[in-house]
């Protein structure tokens, strides 16, 4: 068997789709770097870059100063899931069918390009952009979201036609505008005591911004999830490392943080488990939800938090917030609201995701315990994912694979397929980030949500005040026991 042969059954046993594998496997891309003073602004910027082109794209050219150092990023991002890395390359050898260019111009021009800068909290595209001295990690990293969410448009631009698309062009902004906080500054932070539900996809991009604030961060983190890495992981999870899966994901994140020496300690349990053996009367100061379905958001908010922030993507949206229950003010059940209509329960709705039967569902929520190689494959033909991704782990963690993924339709002949989309996890983690500066810096005292379209410009208009909801239960109660709600 071929080289190109065996690194074709290696992305068809990741994305299980012939028509998806050969447009990535056909496609050529380009990161150009500086070439030589390379700023710290455009280091980071490529490292990120590096690391969420690496997770989907097989064949990458890296150029400039520091292309050892990307290639090396991009390898430990492909590895992580299993994808092969033969394709990535120190080189320039044109022409490309896109280039992404850092922080100045292409070496030639014979290539569409995309060229991005990022300094500070800063963000620009165009013929303009360029990149700084500031070690300040979020505007390089919403940068490099954007950039490989726009690199991934126009390469699948016919699949995507008619959704009303259009390039970034000549853009820039200050992050914090687009959250309506000016006042964030690039200093030290106190976390306090913070619960962390769910230490998924987007949880992982929050973690690195954490893990690069170049300030001290001090307080602690608590990290609330009982699954280990599984072999899905690796395509959507920023910075998740090779040889993690099986291992549990709140040792390896909490091993990252204490080198940075926060006191970040793992609870390798579910997020109701954690609550009760803590104790309910003991109140919960702030919870970071990085959770992979509404319910489970909806769950978060009801352990009552006197501050949540929320992060969350679907198809090819995403999300963050900050909620401050009272005095009107939407809490983080009040964006998940039980529907009026007949809900199904939980059984039922894994059943109807699943097309397992309902009596098989309920042993496996209670049980815990792997899917059979026959039940994989029921939940993979249900699904569109491959059987090889899911056998061995919990249905729990069989739904989220799809989290952080979009649907796109390579043929008439067959249904969309499912991508993975780590920059909308990256993009979604970002914005959590700034969500907890707001909450740790400014306090403030208003509930918040700000809701992106992946492949457009970002507007400050996606930022919304979240009022109370009338049919928010944990506000009803808070009334009952004469609480502000």
């Amino acid at each position: 068997m071929s080289a190109a042969e065996k690194n074709r059954q290696a992305l068809l046993a990741l994305f299980g789709d012939d028509a998806l594998v050969l447009k990535l496997s056909s496609t050529r891309i380009a990161l150009a770097l500086p070439s030589a003073n390379t700023p710290p602004s455009a280091v980071l910027l490529a490292t990120v870059l590096a690391d969420v082109l690496g997770r989907l794209w097989p064949n990458i050219d890296f150029f400039g100063e520091i292309a050892e150092v990307a290639l090396a990023v991009s390898h430990d991002a492909a590895s992580s899931g299993g994808a092969p890395v033969d394709g990535m390359k120190v080189g320039w050898a044109p022409p490309y069918d896109m280039v992404i260019s850092v922080g100045a111009a292409a070496p030639d021009a014979t290539s569409p390009c995309i060229r991005v800068g990022a300094d500070g909290w800063q963000v620009q595209f165009g013929d303009e952009a360029t990149c700084g001295d500031s070690m300040n990690p979020v505007g390089p990293a919403f940068a490099a979201g954007l950039a490989a969410a726009q690199l991934f448009s126009v390469c699948f631009s016919a699949a995507l036609e008619g959704s009303g698309l259009r390039p970034i062009g000549d853009w820039g902004t200050d992050v914090r505008g687009l959250f309506e906080a000016p006042g964030l500054e690039f200093r030290a932070f106190d976390i306090q005591e913070t619960h962390v539900f769910g230490v998924g996809a987007v949880t992982h991009a929050l973690v690195w911004l954490i893990e690069n604030w170049p300030e001290p961060v001090s307080g602690e983190l608590h990290l609330v999830d009982g699954d280990a890495y599984g072999e899905g992981n690796g395509q959507r999870y920023a910075f998740m490392k090779p040889g993690s899966i099986g291992t549990s994901k709140v040792e390896a994140v909490a091993t990252r943080l204490k080198s940075m020496h926060l006191a970040a300690e793992p609870h390798s349990k579910g997020m109701n488990d954690y609550c009760e053996e803590r104790g309910h009367d003991r109140p919960l100061l702030r919870v970071i939800a990085g959770l992979d379905s509404e319910e489970s958001r909806r769950q978060a908010g009801l352990k009552d938090p006197e501050r949540a922030i929320n992060m969350w993507t679907s198809g090819s949206y995403i999300g963050a917030g900050q909620y401050v229950p009272g005095h009107g003010r939407g809490c983080l059940v009040c964006a998940y609201p039980e529907s009026i209509e007949a809900p199904l329960d939980e059984v039922a709705k894994f059943h109807k995701q699943t097309g397992l039967l309902p009596d098989v569902v309920r042993e496996l929520l209670d049980s815990a315990r792997g899917l059979t190689a026959e039940e994989a494959h029921k939940v993979a033909q249900a699904k569109g994912v491959p059987a090889e991704r899911i056998v061995g782990e919990p249905l729990r963690s069989v739904i989220p694979v799809l989290c952080a993924t979009g649907k796109v339709p390579l043929s008439e002949a067959k249904e969309a397929v499912d991508v993975p989309f780590a920059f909308s996890s990256l993009l979604a983690g970002v914005a959590g980030f700034v969500m907890l500066l707001r909450d740790v810096q400014i306090r403030g005292e208003t509930s918040v949500c700000w809701t992106q379209h992946v492949f457009k410009r970002p507007s400050p208009s996606m930022l919304k005040v979240e009022g109370r909801h009338a049919r928010c239960v944990r506000c009803d109660a808070a009334e009952l026991v004469d609480e502000p709600a």
